[in-house]
């Protein structure tokens, strides 16, 4: 698999292997029949509306359809956006599949990254000039990643020693001094540093980031615990 490095806006550089073709056409497999099964439960819904009360679907026949359609755009649109908000970049076919989209620099998307990167997987990708562009594109984007400045990648499956839960136990003041985006830092390296051939360098950035930044704050002594964890 091909691997990019990445410099954090924390100036770390870290090292993700990029998701392939393979493995993300059977992630949105999986998320296009969770799709399918949603839509045809409602399909089934509309039509035992129909068969059990005739009156009422007379009688309110536009608003019933209206409704559904925006139901069914939901579905289709808005299933990616609320699963990558709210599972840190992953839909339910990319945690099968172990993978997971990020910025360009290495954060957790937004609200504005996974909005644009799925408003072109609608209107784009999903004529298959997706696929094109992961085959011939270096670092395997397709438009909607291009447009969002986002990448997707393969997530590490061995176990781990240390979790961030368990560094978030370390100190109480955990989350006052530790950014949201220093955190996904931090749990990036903990899933893959079992797997990397020399984890050494980063794990020397990292400590000495965090050394700066405390040493800094005057308050080093209380995170050594916490660094000599990393």
């Amino acid at each position: 698999m091909r691997k990019i490095r990445i410099t954090t806006p924390e100036n770390i550089e870290v090292e993700y292997t990029l998701a392939d073709v393979g493995s993300r056409t059977a992630a949105a497999v999986i998320d296009t029949l969770i799709q399918s099964v949603i839509l045809i439960v409602l399909l089934c819904a509309l039509l035992l509306i129909r068969y059990f009360s005739p009156r009422f679907w007379g009688g309110y026949y536009g608003w019933i359809i209206g409704i559904s359609l925006v139901i069914s755009a939901l579905i289709i649109y808005g299933y990616f956006i609320a699963m990558e908000l709210n599972n840190n970049g992953q839909t339910l076919g990319k945690k099968v599949m172990k993978l997971r989209t990020i910025r360009n620099n290495g954060q957790p998307i937004t609200l504005k990254h996974s909005a644009i990167r799925n408003l072109f997987r609608l209107f784009v990708d999903m004529l298959g000039v997706g696929i094109f562009f992961i085959f011939f594109n270096k670092e395997h984007k397709r438009v909607g990643d291009m447009a969002a400045s986002t990448i997707v990648i393969a997530e590490n499956d061995k176990a781990r020693p240390v979790t961030l839960e368990d560094l978030h136990k370390s100190n109480s003041n955990f989350e006052y001094y530790i950014s949201k985006e220093e955190q996904e830092l931090i749990r990036d390296y903990l899933e893959r540093k079992n797997r990397m051939e020399d984890c050494s360098k980063l794990q020397e950035e990292l400590k000495k980031h965090f050394r700066n930044k405390f040493d800094e704050l005057g308050i080093l002594s209380d995170f050594e615990s916490f660094i000599n964890s990393l």
